[in-house]
């Protein structure tokens, strides 16, 4: 592995100097080429190692592995779980078929897809409504409830499945139906709905449950074409844009908006107006974050960004990245993005683990190569997996696309 330990070299947060830092890398125009696969494309080995880590570590039931140690000898309890990560697994593992162009794990997503439905996905109330819960005992809280984020992330990962015969629609509807019961007048989502105290708890925050309902709603609406499901996602993403703009360049860098903003983008659902608004969102989104990525090929944590050597979080932010790529119309800033993307993908390519029974896995530090390191930061969780994995399918994409490789 690398050499992790040198000093690190950062650019300012600024976006003049984004731009006098990448204006210097050249790019050199590839012979574009039609791929029925992507076995010839950039990361497809890193891929398939990775997807392979979730295909072994699917239990017989549909539940995944949700945490390993990088020294197999080292066991782990399998008590800790979560539902939202579970779905959001379950997402990378359709988003493979898709960008990936191979079937090779559809089965098993059948069957996680399944085992999560009949263990999370409830019947809520009398009206049709269905929620995602989160259960105590598997994340150590206190009361049991459903999170407007694991619905959200749900409706992307299972909406797929009515069209092959492996969900009712009404399932997917009612899962809408909770969402749009749990979306303020402002656009953004509450939190969680409290078993225990029978109502919605407007009181707590969680920075990404806004984008994840809206991502879940997007696809919700491909699926089943309801005005009520696209002006809902509409109103979220808008909510976020609006609150960004006052934020400037603390503005939190959320993936699941900029996912749903990319769908909306892509297939036309917004006026030129609020196109405008969500385009400036994202990019308000990207500057500060692409500032913060070190760019000196000689630093060990290349591709990185400051204080920030997370693969979960880092995957997480090339998925946004890519999506915030088709969203931007100014062919330098696409530069930047493209250039950011590469060189934090590579960063990746060099975190995972390579050989042995825990290869393809991703743990909860690049510094796991270290010694010395906290015991956690050796730990490989499912959902580190997924957002590396689901990461690099994005960019492969855009590889595919642009055939600057």
């Amino acid at each position: 592995m690398f050499d992790i330990s040198a000093p690190s070299t950062y650019i300012p947060v600024i976006f003049v100097s984004i731009v006098l830092v990448y204006v210097a890398f050249l790019y050199k125009d590839a012979q574009k080429h039609t791929h029925e696969n992507t076995v010839d494309l950039p990361y497809y080995t890193e891929i398939a190692t990775s997807m392979e880590y979730i295909g072994r570590n699917i239990h017989e039931n549909g539940r995944f592995q949700y945490r390993k140690h990088i020294d197999p000898e080292i066991v782990i309890e399998d008590d800790l779980y979560n539902s939202l990560r579970h779905a959001g697994v379950l997402y990378s593992m359709y988003m493979y078929e898709k960008y990936g162009l191979s079937d090779k794990y559809k089965e098993e997503r059948f069957t996680a897809s399944k085992y999560f439905i009949d263990k999370y996905v409830k019947k809520f109330g009398s009206k049709g409504k269905y929620v995602v819960i989160s259960v105590p005992e598997e994340e150590q809280l206190r009361i049991k409830i459903a999170k407007s984020g694991s619905a959200g992330v749900a409706l992307c990962a299972l909406s797929n499945l009515y069209a092959e015969g492996k969900i009712e629609l009404g399932v997917l509807q009612g899962l809408g139906e909770f969402l749009l019961s749990m979306q303020s007048p402002e656009g953004d989502f509450y939190a969680y709905y409290d078993f225990d105290k029978k109502k919605i708890n407007k009181d707590a925050e969680a920075v990404f449950y806004t984008g994840e309902a809206a991502a879940g709603l997007v696809y919700l609406y491909e699926t089943d074409p309801q005005e009520k499901w696209l002006q809902a996602a509409k109103n979220a993403v808008l909510y976020l844009a609006k609150t960004g703009k006052d934020l400037d360049l603390e503005t939190p860098f959320d993936s699941w908006a900029a996912l749903a903003i990319e769908k909306l983008f892509k297939d036309k659902l917004v006026t030129d107006e609020e196109k405008g608004i969500l385009r400036n969102y994202a990019e308000q989104m990207a500057i500060p974050m692409m500032s913060n990525q070190i760019t000196n090929r000689n630093n060990s944590y290349y591709g990185a960004f400051k204080d920030n050597v997370r693969p979960c979080s880092l995957g997480s932010i090339m998925e946004g990245l890519a999506s915030v790529y088709f969203c931007v119309e100014n062919k330098q800033f696409k530069r930047l993005i493209f250039k950011s993307l590469s060189i934090g993908n590579l960063f990746l390519s060099k975190v995972q683990v390579k050989t042995g029974e825990q290869a393809g896995g991703l743990p909860n530090s690049a510094n796991w190569v270290k010694p010395g390191v906290t015991p956690n930061a050796s730990i490989i969780r499912i959902d580190n997996v997924q957002h590396v994995v689901t990461g690099w399918l994005k960019f492969q994409n855009i590889l595919k696309i642009t055939g600057n490789y």
